[in-house]
């Protein structure tokens, strides 16, 4: 077996051993860092998806599942969010705190996602 599969095997039987621990909030976070700028640690949600097309707007967004724990990482523990989106076949990235997009235009789907307007979005190309 190689290292990508021995570690997806122990990521499963780690949260298999949390769950028998009876812990509940489990969050497999994409990535965790510090900021070089302000010494702030964040959380990041990295997506890759074609964006959703009005009405209302134009929008991605977060599972409200996923979304509620990253809000708890927040109101906890002060460490936020950033959502970082790669728009499905185009150079298009785009990102932007929970915090900020929480107090923005958003709408709730009938599958449980929370679609962000992507005004609210910083947009770069794609390195």
């Amino acid at each position: 077996m190689g290292i990508e599969k021995d570690g997806i095997l122990a990521e499963k039987a780690a949260r298999l051993w949390l769950k028998n621990k009876g812990v509940n909030n489990l969050q497999q976070i994409d990535w965790l860092f510090k900021s070089n700028k302000n010494g702030n640690y964040y959380c990041l949600e990295s997506k890759s998806r074609e964006l959703y097309e009005p009405p209302p707007f134009f929008g991605t967004g977060l599972d409200i599942t996923q979304l509620k724990l990253r809000l708890q990482l927040l109101n906890d523990l002060g460490i936020d969010t950033i959502l970082l989106v790669f728009e499905k076949n185009t150079n298009n990235v785009y990102w932007q705190f929970l915090s900020i997009m929480e107090k923005g235009r958003h709408i709730d789907t009938k599958n449980k996602i929370r679609i962000y307007d992507i005004d609210n979005f910083n947009k770069e190309e794609s390195c």
